[in-house]
């Protein structure tokens, strides 16, 4: 592959799910290979992902280059070394109501922190969303009384059929407002995120260490909890299966991460 070099430096983040890795949890050799090439060239590299670090840095070593890493829609940012540079939890009161919320009958609450993601009975509806995720999916029990006393919240995960999940976002939104952020991540899926908290910013964050302006920064995803990242980007992409809303939100649109880097840095 030739891809015009640039003497300006330039970041380039993506999705997970969906965009670098497809639903058997395997990412296309050709992706691989642009994403070596285009770091060989000097762009920065970043993943932008629900998941936790733990499962991005299985990626990230598939991909065989350092990455930084934006972990659970930007409840963390961990630099190149592993060391986390800005991170944010839920106050335990707001975590609290969240999860009264999101305990419902026919819904599949995960609660996410830093060391792990965690249900409070792993029933077989439950292990069945476990296989989505890269690291086991444990059981907590006792979850209330443990986010009381003090347990480190980064995010819930949401999952159940999509009448249900939208009838809950109304709700969540209209009880806690500009409290929390969320949104559909998955098609049968919701994050719910402290508010303010979501790729976007961390993406910007991510810029202003590394000096790099939104306009030599390229992003790619193919959800609403991606949103946040094109709105940061000059140059925003939403893969081609993408919900439509999603489409409209980004500049481009591409069937493949490869693609999407070919064309941003041919721009040049």
């Amino acid at each position: 592959m030739t891809v015009h070099e640039s003497t300006r430096r330039k970041l380039f983040l993506s999705d997970i799910d969906g965009t670098l890795m497809n639903s058997r949890k395997q990412v296309r050799a050709e992706d691989i290979e642009a994403v070596r090439e285009a770091h060989r060239q000097g762009v920065v590299i970043a993943l932008a992902s629900g998941r936790m670090h733990a499962e991005i840095v299985q990626v990230i070593e598939l991909l065989g280059v350092p990455c930084y890493a934006i972990c659970q829609n930007g409840a963390d940012l961990v630099g190149l070394d592993g060391n986390v540079l800005r991170s944010f939890r839920y106050e335990a009161d707001l975590a609290l109501s969240v999860q009264a919320f999101t305990d419902e009958e026919g819904l599949v609450p995960v609660i996410c922190s830093a060391e792990g993601n965690f249900v409070a009975d792993l029933n077989p509806r439950a292990v069945q969303v476990g296989k989505r995720f890269l690291t086991p999916l444990r059981e907590r029990r006792q979850l209330a009384a443990d986010i009381a006393d003090g347990m480190p919240v980064t995010k819930f995960s949401v999952y159940g059929e999509v009448p249900a999940l939208q009838a809950m976002l109304e709700r969540l939104r209209e009880r806690f407002g500009g409290r929390i952020t969320a949104s559909f991540s998955d098609p049968d899926g919701v994050d719910v995120m402290p508010g303010r908290v979501d790729k976007g910013a961390a993406a910007e964050a991510l810029m202003a260490l590394l000096g790099i302006g939104p306009a030599d920064t390229a992003c790619i995803g193919d959800s609403f909890n991606d949103l946040a990242m094109f709105r940061a980007c000059a140059h925003s992409v939403a893969m081609s299966h993408s919900p439509q809303e999603v489409r409209r939100a980004a500049a481009h649109a591409a069937d493949t991460v490869a693609l999407a880097l070919r064309e941003w840095l041919a721009e040049e």
